[in-house]
């Protein structure tokens, strides 16, 4: 029967951010290796979104971060959102791929696979790009890990053989131990998945006059957007710089935004509106000397970032914040660039202009660094590592089979094919 790879994007709606890009890049890997694809997105996608994915199904929503709800009955909605459009589609050789999960996703996707007749019954990634319970505070902190309690609980008490269908993950050695103890179950650490095809590092510098700095991304509070105004103005204190700056907003407040946007009226910044399409995304990168990342420590401590991730892909230094996993990355050579230690926009600014100084060593460490990322980081390394897992798993299940007519209960047993290794 031939694979099929099976897109849950659940908050697919618009351009904005990895969903969109991340979408296109594994249905391509997808159609390379000759499987099939489905992809259900959310059923309030732009036009553009839609265009793109012809044969796409608009048809789900997001309850997870619901608070007019209760964690029962937001897993219950999930649950049954999946029920009502995956099942009739699904079947047992499919991959189902849920790469932006929480707890939330992760109850409902034990509780939907429990539910569905073995015949039926895909292998299913369920990946957590983010340890949020750890960013907002002790009360935050207490109410999300009640739910992933509540989230162990339930998976203690499904079948083994459900279970090992079920492939849990995050993109870093740290948050994927975290979790693992979390859960009680084991948890995978996945390669990065390839976010954008098409990006690759320049030859040189190919631009005339100052160093070009770029930052890209949605606007959130997370990456520092709602400083970066400052940061702009802080660098431009210390010499002629410029910048190429996406401002799409995700969740500053419409001041915030607004100072943002008036970036663009000031010469040497170059300001690109709105979710992008791979062409124009693409040329952002092409366009630009070094990328920064302002990013807040908490947030981004035990999280990967898919933009780092394409800034090396691009051959680009980079500017991150120390004690995240971006600096993780230069501090073993995995990216070029520099590490600053103070949150001050002097501090930031300063490290810019560190690295816009030592631009040209930088970039040619930086350009030796992208076949090693390409080769271990990207879209299809992480579909051969998921293949990996399902092999070991299924030669696993074909062991606990019992003989046709016979009877077997299976116990409780845990199915693990790899060593966990640093992140890369």
């Amino acid at each position: 029967m031939k694979i099929r790879l099976i897109g849950v994007q659940h908050r697919l709606a618009d351009r904005t951010g990895h969903r969109f890009h991340q979408s296109m890049a594994y249905l391509e890997s997808a159609r390379r290796r000759g499987w099939g694809s489905v992809l259900f997105l959310h059923r309030e996608a732009e036009p553009e979104v839609r265009a793109a994915f012809p044969q796409g199904h608009a048809v789900l929503s997001d309850p997870v971060f619901r608070r007019d709800l209760s964690f029962d009955e937001r897993t219950a909605l999930f649950a049954d959102m999946l029920g009502t459009h995956v099942s009739p589609v699904i079947r047992a050789g499919d991959r189902l791929l849920m790469t932006i999960a929480t707890q939330c996703e992760a109850r409902a996707i034990f509780r939907w696979s429990a539910e569905l007749p073995a015949r039926k019954r895909p292998w299913s990634l369920v990946l957590f790009p983010s340890d949020r319970w750890n960013r907002e505070g002790a009360e935050e902190r207490n109410r999300l890990l009640g739910e992933i309690a509540a989230t162990a609980l339930e998976i203690a008490r499904i079948d083994a053989g459900v279970r090992r269908r079920i492939v849990l993950a995050s993109h870093t050695a740290s948050a994927s131990a975290e979790l693992a103890g979390l859960l009680g179950e084991d948890v995978g650490v996945a390669p990065m998945a390839e976010l954008v095809a098409g990006i690759a590092p320049r030859a040189g510098r190919r631009l005339e006059g100052p160093v070009r700095v770029g930052v890209f991304g949605g606007a959130r509070p997370e990456k520092g957007s709602h400083r970066l105004a400052e940061i702009v103005a802080a660098c431009r204190r210390r010499g002629a710089i410029d910048f190429n700056l996406q401002l799409a907003n995700e969740q500053l407040t419409e001041d915030q935004f607004a100072q943002l946007c008036r970036l663009a009226d000031e010469p040497g910044i170059d300001c690109t509106r709105g979710g992008l399409g791979r062409d124009d995304y693409v040329s952002l990168f092409a366009r630009t000397d070094l990328a920064l990342f302002p990013y807040q420590r908490i947030p981004y401590r035990q999280r990967a970032s898919g933009i780092l991730s394409e800034s090396i892909l691009a051959g680009l230094p980079v500017v991150v914040p120390s004690g995240t996993w971006l600096a993780e990355q230069v501090a073993s050579g995995a990216a070029a660039g520099v590490i600053y230690e103070e949150d001050d926009v002097e501090s930031i600014a300063a490290a810019v202009w560190r690295a816009a100084d030592d631009l040209a060593r930088l970039s040619a460490r930086a350009r030796e660094r992208v076949e090693t990322w390409r080769e271990s980081q990207t879209m299809d390394p992480f579909l051969d590592w998921l293949e990996g897992v399902i092999a070991v798993r299924s030669a696993a299940e074909a062991a606990v089979s019992p003989p046709r007519g016979g009877l077997f209960r299976a116990g409780r047993s845990r199915f693990w094919p790899w060593r966990r290794a640093p992140d890369r």
